[in-house]
């Protein structure tokens, strides 16, 4: 699988992303003027900080008396009044830019000069091409210039831990190598060698809401609020010429060949380190002397210790489709990209552009997320944007948790480690949060958090800051991945983590007249009657906890824990508000039946039974109808991300026809100069997800979404081909994990569906290919089991 374009990419959102995890590039492959904009995932304004504004237990109580009294505008305005004093998450950061200038220096066929030709002039380039190899997480350019034949190369190695560019020409050349970026102080050019020196803000007063200017950032001199500081280094070698370093950069003259290896380290070592605490230059220098020693080996060793670790993780699982007569790559694959994907908007079949999509999203989960770095924010760990939209954070009322929802079924738990420890960081900050704003025990986290594990409200409305059950969502993303691997270390590691947000939600449930609620409440980020978004109670925030209340009993049962918590959850579940149904036959999402101000709102948090939760399934049928309903009155159109949620509840709904049809408005190529957009998303030239702006969570939930189309096991039933799209007329899957930790391999031609099974250890199950018979099995552990079935 790969990216092919034959242009270079004219705008960031054109470029190839790159990543170990931990540092990114985005590699434009440009002819002259050639940029990669890096990223380091710990480089975010600000520092640590507990305090806790926005909210407090008086108007919380007020805001509830309101809301049960049905004065749902009045408990609103009391909310928003204090939410005015809350501040809001501090702000990810780009790194900068590496440079390339080719200068004049170009030369003919014969190794002459050619007369009058400028490296601004692109008229002798022939044969360009540029791709992005999804199976070895390698970009490339090649083309002719002048009679000159260049290639280039590069990849950001997990291994070595940074980047390497190659170029290569048949003629030599003239180069000048530099960096640039706003937060960059100091530039050091030596012959061979460069570092970059500098420091992120202080803790920045800026505002999400707000149109915020660069010059508004802080850099105080008291060290203890001082940002992060960081130091990039790279050594730069060069085939024949002569390598002169100057204030300018690194200037390479007529050589055939050149390769630059950079690492970045920062000073950040943990969400609770004020600077004083974090790492001293000294010893980031000494990191990076580390990485530059790894990196030292010979470029071709580089790239294969770089394809082998990264295959380990990408090559576990695999997605291929085919039309009935198959069009080769030979054929289909050499057409750029933006065309296939305007032929394909056309109408024409080309239902490998699924299994690409699928690919690249599986591709930016690894390339963003990895044992020891950060977890990925709306952006992954791609930005290039000074102030980003959104401050580029971790969005938690979805956004976070839909990163992460591929890890269970493609076998990438690995991947999730940065979202646990996100996970610890927030239960102790919760823990103040919840005891000084809402007066309980346990812990808390508002609907955006950052490096430095923010869990207090954010600034603004109370219909996205006014909710408190962020973490509380993102526990069943963390009791899920159990179920995938049955790994009961790892389950012991998550309890504490799920115990904490269950004595939050139990603290919050008050009595109604229809059972027990969580008292007052919203539902991200949707409003009804004209604007008000307080009400009694939501079944978003009911949903949340009633599927938390459900892990903690299991995960309890299977550690065989007995405790006065437990007890206490199982009452509750016997008397908690139970999901209801309207008047239109559709889930109820709050307390009563209100008129929505938005009915095709891009949320469809009401719905969360279906999933991410597990308490709709077709085993209920009279709820599982009443999603479809709601489903439908939602529309089929929103935001990139929207679309990928709306995709997997169609794909657990078993409905492929209405899979496909949301599918192909998620491929709508967005203008990367459009401005935000709430209506309809779709794909960048890159594939990016467009909300639009740029976010990341799209792509990779989409790719979750694929894997519910394929293999479903959520229910009773393990389910192969629950919801495959009509022109999914033939494919192969292979190494997709079900929950009881059961390899599912798949290959279906027309109707007909061949699969192996292979449990982890001894099981019985209940499986269902597409829409037939359920038929029983038993199956020992280790042991391949083929079979086959008929799709109707």
């Amino acid at each position: 699988m790969e990216l092919y374009y034959k242009n270079p990419a004219k705008c960031w959102l054109e470029g190839f992303p790159l990543g170990n995890g931990r540092m990114g590039a985005v590699i434009h492959g440009a002819l002259d003027h050639e940029v990669l904009q890096l990223n380091e995932d710990t480089l975010w304004s600000g520092s640590p900080y507990s305090g806790q504004t926005g909210l407090s237990p008086e108007v919380v109580n007020q805001a509830r008396e309101l809301a049960r009294a049905g004065k749902y505008e009045e408990a609103k305005l009391v909310m928003e009044k204090k939410l005015e004093e809350a501040e809001d998450v501090q702000v990810y950061l780009p790194f900068g830019d590496l440079l390339l200038d080719f200068v004049e220096d170009n030369y003919d066929a014969d190794g002459g000069t050619v007369a009058g030709a400028s490296p601004d002039s692109d008229t002798a380039v022939t044969d360009y091409e540029r791709h992005l190899d999804l199976d070895r997480a390698v970009a490339s350019e090649c083309y002719v210039r002048n009679g000159a034949k260049f290639t280039r190369t590069c990849f950001i190695s997990a291994p070595a831990q940074g980047l390497v560019y190659q170029i290569n020409s048949s003629r030599p050349f003239s180069i000048l190598v530099h960096c640039d970026g706003a937060f960059i102080r100091e530039k050091d050019y030596k012959e061979n060698h460069f570092t970059l020196t500098g420091i992120c803000p202080g803790r920045s007063g800026l505002k999400v809401i707000k149109k915020n200017k660069p010059e508004e950032f802080l850099f105080p001199d008291e060290p203890e609020l001082q940002g992060v500081h960081f130091i990039g280094e790279g050594c730069v070698t060069a085939e024949g010429g002569r390598a002169t370093g100057s204030a300018d950069g690194i200037l390479l003259e007529h050589v055939t060949g050149v390769e630059i290896r950079m690492a970045i380290r920062t000073s950040f070592r943990g969400f609770d380190k004020a600077y004083t605490e974090q790492y001293s230059d000294a010893q980031i220098h000494h990191m990076l002397a580390a990485d530059l020693e790894k990196l030292s080996k010979p470029f071709e060793e580089l790239l294969n210790e770089h394809v082998e670790e990264y295959r380990s993780f990408y090559g576990r699982t695999s997605l291929r489709l085919w039309d009935d007569v198959p069009k080769i790559s030979a054929e289909t694959s050499q057409y750029d990209l933006r065309e296939r994907l305007a032929t394909f908007h056309e109408g024409a079949s080309d239902p490998e552009l699924y299994a690409i999509l699928f690919a690249f999203g599986k591709y930016l989960l690894i390339s963003s997320s990895r044992p020891g770095t950060q977890a990925a924010n709306l952006q992954g760990i791609w930005s290039n944007d000074i102030i980003p939209p959104w401050f580029s954070d971790f969005t938690v009322n979805i956004n976070t948790e839909m990163n992460y929802w591929m890890t269970g079924p493609l076998n990438l738990a690995k991947m999730q480690e940065p979202l646990v420890n996100l996970c610890k960081a927030l239960v102790k900050n919760g823990q103040k949060t919840a005891r000084e704003l809402l007066n309980c025990e346990g812990t808390a986290c508002f609907h955006n958090t950052d490096i430095w594990g923010k869990t207090s409200p954010a600034t603004g409305k109370a219909v996205w800051a006014f909710w408190p059950f962020g973490e509380a969502w993102l526990c069943r993303n963390l009791f899920d991945q159990y179920l995938f691997t049955e790994d009961k270390e790892y389950l012991k590691e998550i309890m504490p983590i799920l115990e904490e947000n269950v004595r939050f939600c139990l603290a919050q449930l008050q009595e109604t007249d229809q059972g027990l609620a969580i008292c007052p409440a919203t539902s991200p980020e949707n409003l009804f009657y004209e604007d008000c978004s307080v009400a009694e109670y939501s079944e978003n925030t009911m949903a949340i906890a009633r599927n938390l209340f459900r892990d903690y009993v299991k995960g309890c049962e299977v550690l065989g824990l007995q405790n006065q918590i437990m007890c206490d959850v199982l009452e509750a579940l016997e008397r908690m508000v139970p999901t209801a149904i309207g008047s239109k036959g559709q889930i109820l999402e709050w307390n009563q039946e209100f008129p929505e101000q938005d009915v095709h709102h891009r949320h469809v948090s009401h719905l969360y039974e279906l999933h991410p939760g597990c308490g709709i399934t077709p085993q209920t049928p009279e709820l599982y109808k009443a999603v479809r309903k709601s489903l439908e009155l939602r529309g089929d159109e929103g935001t990139g991300w929207s679309l990928a949620w709306k995709v997997l509840m169609w794909a657990r709904m078993e409905d492929g026809a209405h899979v496909e049809k949301i599918m192909k408005n998620l491929f709508y190529v967005v203008d990367p100069m459009e401005e935000m957009g709430i209506r309809r998303g779709g794909i960048y030239p890159n594939l990016f997800c467009a909300h639009p702006p740029f976010q990341i969570d799209g792509n990779l939930g989409y790719s979750a979404a694929v894997a519910e189309i394929l293999v479903q096991s959520q229910g009773e039933e393990l389910v192969l081909l629950p919801a495959l799209p009509p022109s999914w007329r033939n494919g192969e899957a292979t190494g997709f994990i079900a929950r009881g930790n059961i390899r599912v391999d798949l290959k279906w031609e027309g109707k007909n569906v061949t699969y192996t099974l292979t449990p982890a250890h001894d099981t019985t199950l209940r499986l269902r290919v597409g829409k037939g018979d359920v038929r029983g099995y038993s199956l020992r552990g280790g042991v391949a089991y083929e079979g086959n079935g008929m799709l109707s």
